[in-house]
């Protein structure tokens, strides 16, 4: 029980003094220019130690991109092209004719129609 009674000796921390709202943000920026300094330095000892191709070796890489890039592009035409013509064989892609101009010409004259009997005048219809 004498044990349970000692008190613990470690010094205690006084409560952090209350900072005021310019002295966060000053805070905030000081730490962010130190990170972004960081950053930098960082990236530039690592562009350092890049090891950057000499031109044959550059030349012949692009040269390889592109030829890469120009086979997949021809191999999607031609594969576009006959899924295309398949399709179209098969009849997916048959056209199909609206009557839709005929349709709404015929039912602007019969609102016409109508509103010319009701009293109204044809200009208020339309711009309703």
């Amino acid at each position: 029980m004498a044990e349970k009674a000692k008190k613990d000796n470690r010094p205690t921390k006084p409560a952090p003094a209350k900072r005021n709202f310019f002295q966060k943000v000053a805070a905030f920026f000081v730490t962010a220019g130190k990170k972004l300094k960081t950053f930098f330095v960082n990236l530039r000892a690592e562009l350092k130690r890049v090891v950057w191709p000499d031109r044959k070796r550059l030349i012949q890489s692009t040269a390889t991109v592109l030829a890469i890039c120009v086979i997949i592009g021809v191999l999607l035409f031609v594969i576009d092209t006959v899924l295309s013509g398949t399709l179209d064989a098969l009849g997916f892609y048959s056209p199909k004719v609206t009557t839709t101009a005929t349709t709404t010409a015929a039912t602007t004259a019969t609102t016409t129609a109508t509103t010319a009997e009701s009293g109204t005048s044809a200009t208020t219809a339309q711009a309703g």
